[in-house]
């Protein structure tokens, strides 16, 4: 009512002003009035936050020695050539691997007659079939000359075969990789972020973030993979992870409340699922996700349906959406057999007990059809079928190849305020649900063409945080420590490194947050990860024991550091 009346007095107010025009510029000139009016009542019915974080980084790094899995695939790629063109295995007569030299494979493969040839083998692979078939018709053929009779071989013959086969190809020129260190001296970053809130009625509200997050003297949109979870450019980890100036949707969702006259929420759209508890005792925030961050700290689409059994106590079913399988994948271009399925979540958020002294909740989820990666762009250095060189930088569409089976993620967090000091600790569980399928980038905690078995991993996470100077100042220091096989979906996990929750080893951080006033943060940040196993963040690949000289893909760190300086103000 009061609104009305304010535009009808406007009404008045320009109608006197423009009484000397003749009707159609009255007409127009209200037109503009009432327009402006209805646009100011809009935007005030949006109340905007935000805030805006500059840092600077210090960051340290070392690779263990390695062998080179891309130079090893090359090289298996090069001798299964060289078996399908001659017939032969490329062995001396002493026995030993004859990759070069007189009749090696790189002199067969250098010879003009041949490269027709080499380059319809290349084009001609296929992961699916032809690699299998050409690889194993490759160690029949070992076997033999190895004495050995393939009628009568058993499973562990043939392993012993092939890896016998891998540990000559390792003696290769170029596929053990001496360690070396990674540093880079200093990296700032600027991150924005503008937060929405409305009321539409008094039982539906919507909230929303648009965030931008970018390296100084860079775009990184899309960046060089380097085997770190988080070198694709993927929806579930922007903004999260340093890209460019372009401002995205990061949150954007309407709750309603009271259903029914009931406690019972509904919630959809683009989840808050990012920087849940306890995170955000380390960026002196509140909490900042619906979901435990030990587990799941992914940007994703989806529902939660709430019931408020309590004043402290809140159960929410939630749903979301990782992988959508048919639009834009060209799904009418495939056969309905060789079409993939969605990749979802499904499971439960408590907050069994949250008052502002004490939280004790837990997060129990499953994702379902996971596929070998999510629909992003990237730029691949090496083809990861043929382990060629990739011709580039070439800005690649990755799309997921295959479904892999089932994950179980489950986590329990107690954080508490006793006196000046807050702490928390977090227990949490995983396990693999595999299906007997693995893609070049391997499956389910399993390397390609093993057969994938169920794993269980889990990881510890404890810290706690010192209130002084009427907490203006905070002193914190956390610890996490993953097993081997442990794993959880955290690639917007805004740690520059690797999401620390990730890792399989000890993570340790220490830091110190100032308020110069309210609302302007000063904090300095110390990180350390000391690894244990390769293959953090993800969920493909046997993870390597890294002090034993492994066979990786891509390097991993041994170990690794990030001194950082923030200056943070909020809006």
């Amino acid at each position: 009512m009061k609104r009305t009346i304010v535009l009808l007095c406007a009404l008045l107010l320009a109608a006197q002003a423009v009484s000397a025009k003749t009707p159609e510029e009255k007409l127009k000139d209200i037109e503009k009035r009432v327009r402006k009016l209805e646009r100011n009542a809009g935007v005030d019915r949006i109340d905007w936050t935000g805030d805006f974080r500059v840092e600077a980084h210090s960051i340290t790094g070392k690779i263990g020695d390695y062998y080179d899995g891309m130079a090893l695939q090359r090289v298996m790629v090069n001798t299964m050539f060289f078996h399908d063109l001659t017939g032969n295995l490329p062995l001396n007569m002493d026995g030993t691997f004859n990759y070069d030299g007189d009749g090696g494979v790189l002199e067969t493969i250098g010879d003009p007659d041949n490269y027709g040839a080499y380059m319809m083998f290349l084009g001609g692979l296929d992961y699916n079939t032809t690699f299998p078939e050409q690889m194993q018709s490759m160690l029949m053929d070992m076997a033999i000359a190895l004495g050995m009779n393939p009628a009568v071989m058993t499973a562990a013959d043939w392993a012993a075969v092939q890896s016998g086969a891998v540990n000559m190809m390792k003696m290769v020129d170029g596929v053990l990789t001496e360690g070396y260190d990674t540093d880079n001296d200093i990296l700032y970053t600027t991150r924005l972020r503008l937060d929405m809130n409305a009321k539409p009625s008094d039982n539906v509200s919507f909230t929303g973030r648009l965030a931008m997050y970018k390296p100084w003297g860079a775009s990184t949109q899309i960046p060089v993979f380097n085997g770190q979870s988080t070198t694709m450019a993927i929806d579930a980890g922007t903004p999260g992870v340093p890209g460019g100036e372009t401002v995205r949707v990061e949150r954007a969702y309407f709750n309603w409340k009271h259903i029914g006259g009931k406690n019972m929420y509904l919630s959809l759209g683009r989840r808050p699922s990012t920087a849940g508890p306890p995170l955000h005792f380390r960026q002196d925030e509140m909490r900042g996700g619906t979901p435990l961050g030990t587990i799941i700290d992914f940007q994703f689409d989806g529902a939660t349906l709430g019931v408020n059994v309590g004043e402290n106590t809140t159960i929410r079913a939630c749903y979301g959406m990782g992988y959508e399988s048919q639009y834009g994948n060209g799904s009418i271009l495939k056969t309905p057999a060789d079409r993939l399925k969605d990749a979802s979540f499904f499971g439960f958020n408590v907050d069994l007990w949250n008052t502002d002294e004490m939280l004790v909740q837990a997060t129990i989820a499953r994702a379902f059809d996971i596929t070998d990666g999510f629909n992003g762009y990237v730029i691949l250095p090496n083809d990861p079928v043929t382990g060629m060189a990739m011709p580039g930088p070439i800005v690649t569409r990755f799309t997921p190849s295959a479904n892999l089976g089932d994950f179980d993620l489950a986590s329990a967090l107690i954080t508490r305020r006793d006196g000046p000091i807050d702490w928390f600790v977090s227990g949490s569980w995983c396990k693999s649900r595999p299906d007997n399928v693995t893609t070049p980038f391997g499956g389910l905690m399993s390397d390609p063409f093993e057969t994938p078995e169920e794993r269980t991993g889990s990881m510890y996470y404890l810290g706690g945080r010192c209130n002084l100077n009427e907490e203006r100042t905070k002193i914190g220091f956390e610890w996490n420590h993953g097993s081997k096989y442990w794993f959880n979906f955290a690639p917007a996990q805004d740690d520059i490194i690797a999401p620390k929750t990730s890792a399989r080893g000890n993570v340790y951080e220490g830091y110190v947050t100032h308020r110069i006033n309210r609302r302007f943060i000063v904090k300095a940040d110390y990180i350390a990860y000391d690894y244990d196993y390769s293959g953090s963040g993800w969920h493909l690949g046997t993870p390597k024991k890294l002090t034993e000289t492994p066979i990786l893909g891509f390097p991993t760190y041994d170990d690794a550091a990030k001194a950082s300086l923030s200056f943070i103000t909020r809006f």
